[in-house]
């Protein structure tokens, strides 16, 4: 039997794509294992930075110095077409590590392009099994899920906002949201499944529609999906949302929800009127401010996230002063911050007599990012003490014979603690003890700890 791995970069849409990339392996009789063992090694990549796409090149380089025998299959958004080395003119094959290269969409093609290279394998029933490549059909491949607790579903493919700065437009192409009752169809399934927490995955999912019929409708999805609660789901999170979209009905939605997480991540990118406007966000300060007012009055104990961009094209050291001061006032819990890289095809990577200096925009990061943890260590410090729940992501070995779990909280702390078994997919109450940065040290409270006490220890105490 065939092997393959997959090295999966970039963001949980990344993440989510390649669940359904394992899914069609394993239907074509592959069999999963380590990535230096596999005849087939599957990479999603990731271009919003070059540092990215660096990555990538540099990973599939040195498997295919170590393993000259390896198939190397690209894609995810470095991806424009789909081919492989023999019949294709895609300048991606002028890296001479990649043999074949696939659209996520197209993931249900990938035995044409495989059959060459895996002669022993039979194909011929993928078109009958997965349909063509269109993006439905993709959707409509069941994932093949790691971590049957916390699950990804997308909800929407590509973006219409066409940011200056973002490849996302060209990589991922233009808005299809997938039909409601699609979406309803896969967390339920989920749910039954074990899923605990679903988040709900798109480039812009406030813009969501049920698929291509009438407005939008984001804040019904949130509400039906939360109706899932009765069948054991106890999370419900969603990434990515644009200000612009952030409409009223989806704060009230929320508000009302009894899967609720108590953190929103809502990319505000600058600080700067001049710069927002440079980036085409469609919105101003003043009007994202309003946003994070009624959330924080709709639900006073949320947790906020953003992204920014340091050192924009053009950016003086006035607008740069705006963006700190608006995330003084704004006291951020959280900031994805990145210095400007620019990308091909957009706008921004054609500002280049506007271009900042690399040390100045390492020097404006560091500067802003000790603004940012100066509140949200603060913000975290007052959770020190507090009984919390935390979903176990993963579990290691530590000492005497523990185990050392991590996992997260409602409001997107992550939370280390020692426990007599491995707790990974559980929801357990823990006291935050310690906070270093942004990280928390906890216990299990005693009668918790003796529930998931060691089975050594257990029949102990029932003698």
């Amino acid at each position: 039997m065939s092997t393959y791995a997959i090295r999966t970069f970039g963001c949980q849409m990344n993440h989510s794509d390649s669940e359904r990339v394992s899914q069609v392996m394993q239907k074509a009789g592959f069999k999963l294992t380590e990535e230096d063992l596999a005849d087939l090694l599957i990479v999603n990549t990731c271009s919003v930075r070059q540092k990215a796409e660096d990555k990538a090149y540099g990973f599939m380089t040195k498997h295919k110095r170590a393993n000259k025998n390896v198939k190397i299959a690209i894609t995810g958004c470095m991806v424009r077409q789909t081919g492989d080395r023999e019949n294709s003119r895609d300048p991606l094959f002028s890296f001479d590590s990649i043999d074949i290269a696939f659209r996520i969409e197209d993931t249900a093609r990938m035995p044409k392009l495989l059959e060459r290279h895996f002669r022993e394998h039979d194909f011929s029933q993928f078109e009958e099994a997965f349909g063509d490549g269109s993006i439905e059909n993709y959707f409509n491949i069941v994932p093949k899920v790691e971590n049957k607790a916390q699950v990804f579903v997308p909800i929407m493919q590509g973006c219409d906002k066409f940011c200056t700065y973002c490849i996302v437009p060209f990589t991922r192409g233009r808005e299809i949201s997938r039909p409601l009752e699609d979406v309803l169809a896969e967390c339920k399934v989920l749910v039954e499944a074990g899923a605990k927490e679903i988040t709900l995955l798109g480039q812009n999912v406030n813009s969501y529609k049920d698929g291509e019929k009438g407005e939008k409708c984001f804040a019904k999805l949130l509400l039906e999906v939360d109706k899932l609660h009765v069948m054991g789901l106890s999370r419900t999170r969603f990434t990515s949302a644009h200000p612009q979209d952030f409409t009223d009905d989806v704060i009230d939605a929320l508000a009302h929800m009894k899967t609720r997480c108590p953190y929103i991540h809502l990319p505000v990118q600058h600080g700067s009127n001049q710069t927002l406007r440079a980036m085409n966000r469609n919105y101003t300060i003043d009007k994202y401010n309003d946003i994070i007012a009624k959330i924080r009055t709709a639900m006073p104990d949320t947790t906020l996230a953003t992204d920014i961009i340091v050192g924009f094209p053009g950016e003086t050291e006035e607008q740069f002063q705006e963006l700190c001061d608006f995330a003084d006032e704004l006291k951020l819990d959280f900031s994805y911050t990145a210095i400007f890289s620019p990308r091909k095809h957009t706008p921004a990577a054609r500002m280049e007599k506007e271009f900042i200096d690399m040390e100045e925009k390492k020097s404006r990061f560091h500067r802003f990012d000790e603004i940012v943890k100066k509140h949200a260590f603060a913000q975290r410090a007052k959770f020190v003490g507090k009984e919390v729940e935390v979903l176990v992501e993963k579990s290691e070995v530590a000492e005497n014979g523990l185990y050392r779990n991590a996992g997260r909280t409602r409001e997107f702390f992550e939370v280390w603690f020692l426990a007599g078994r491995p707790l990974k997919g559980k929801e357990v109450m823990v006291t935050l003890d310690e906070q270093k940065g942004y990280v928390f040290s906890g216990t299990m409270p005693e009668v918790e700890a003796q529930k998931y006490a060691a089975p050594a220890l257990l029949k102990v105490l029932a003698v």
